[in-house]
């Protein structure tokens, strides 16, 4: 897992500091189901993202623990699939530099809530920090990866 976090902190990112990070990010997406029938799942819910920031003059490090709350969703044909993640991510940015962004990925287990096979998937994303140190969380998006099993 690759990233998030909501600094308060970077207003004096050439100093020593750290903060703490609590952000909840709604987020839906969709992404194609691999297991039979091919079709897709339509997933919502928050991803929630706690941990900390420390910035020095050779740069900042967020260290984040992530995971899904009321996540799933279902596919046209009924089926339903609940996430389950439970991870952490590493970004880093350049010193003393605002606005900036990252990219990141985490990987989530869709469970099927019935006979149908489970899958892997894994979510991109981007952050963003703005000069006055908001973080926002953008382009949420969803691929499966591995293959279909029970």
């Amino acid at each position: 897992m690759k990233n998030i976090l909501a600094l308060a902190v970077l207003s004096s990112l050439g100093l020593a500091s750290a903060s703490t990070v609590n952000l909840q990010v709604p987020v839906s997406i969709t992404v194609p189901n691999p297991c039979v029938p091919s079709d897709v799942v339509s997933l919502s819910g928050n991803l929630h993202l706690v941990g900390k920031v420390d910035s020095s003059a050779t740069g900042t490090t967020a260290k984040i623990h992530v995971n899904l709350q009321n996540f799933g969703g279902n596919t046209p044909s009924g089926r339903l699939y609940r996430a389950q993640l439970n991870g952490k991510a590493d970004l880093e940015f350049a010193p003393n530099v605002l606005p900036a962004s990252a990219s990141g990925s985490v990987y989530a287990r869709l469970i099927s809530q019935g006979p149908a096979d489970n899958f892997r998937l894994k979510i991109n994303f981007d952050v963003s920090v703005d000069a006055s140190g908001n973080v926002t969380v953008t382009n949420p998006t969803a691929f499966p990866e591995g293959t279909c099993n029970g």
